[in-house]
């Protein structure tokens, strides 16, 4: 990537999370509400049981009102961990409630929670700051999400966001992984895979 590419990524991440901080609280809630209707009738999820998630860090869209669809369902819900020395995530069983502050800010499982297999995951569900109509995601820019998605080939990626994170182009990277489907309050984009990664 070059310097040019780097400040692009940098200012996108610093313009994307000023906007994301300025939704309030009501519109917030609002927009977690109907994201969670959305996702209910994601056919990408109409089979799946097993489902990760995650708990928002900061002003992240908060995924709970669409877990609580999906726990209805049967479905189980998992929450990430960071892998010590490793640049990936775990998931692991663990309700909402027993979430434990992690070494990279967010709320995770403690260490006791038992992890599931990568393989075994129907889907994953995840955060961003920005999102591309060719479905693209800007994260924050640790790569968890990258390296753990490529461990987990046949799980659906989802991203969740607010609509105001939808921007025309993002940088895309080799090691960058796409997303399946983005849902944010106003819409749900569909992106089908062209090549397996």
């Amino acid at each position: 990537m070059t310097a040019r590419q780097k400040a692009e990524k940098r200012r996108l991440r610093a313009t994307l999370s000023a906007a994301r901080k300025g939704v309030p609280a009501e519109v917030r809630r609002e927009a977690a509400e109907r994201v969670g209707a959305r996702l209910a009738e994601l056919p990408l999820l109409a089979a799946a049981r097993i489902v990760a998630a995650y708990a928002p860090l900061g002003a992240e869209l908060d995924p709970r009102p669409a877990l609580a669809r999906l726990s209805a369902r049967g479905v189980r819900i998992l929450f990430p961990r960071s892998a010590p020395g490793l640049k990936r995530l775990t998931f692991c069983a663990t309700p909402v409630e027993a979430l434990v502050p992690g070494p990279l800010g967010a709320l995770e499982p403690p260490a006791e929670a038992p992890e599931v297999a990568l393989p075994e995951l129907d889907a994953v569900l995840m955060p961003g700051l920005g999102f591309a109509p060719d479905g693209t995601r800007l994260g924050r820019g640790g790569g968890y999400y990258d390296e753990t998605l490529r461990l987990a080939p046949r799980a659906h990626r989802v991203a969740l966001g607010f609509d105001l994170q939808l921007v025309e182009a993002l940088p895309r990277e080799s090691h960058d992984v796409p997303l399946d489907a983005l849902v944010t309050e106003a819409r749900t984009l569909l992106f089908p895979r062209s090549t397996p990664t």
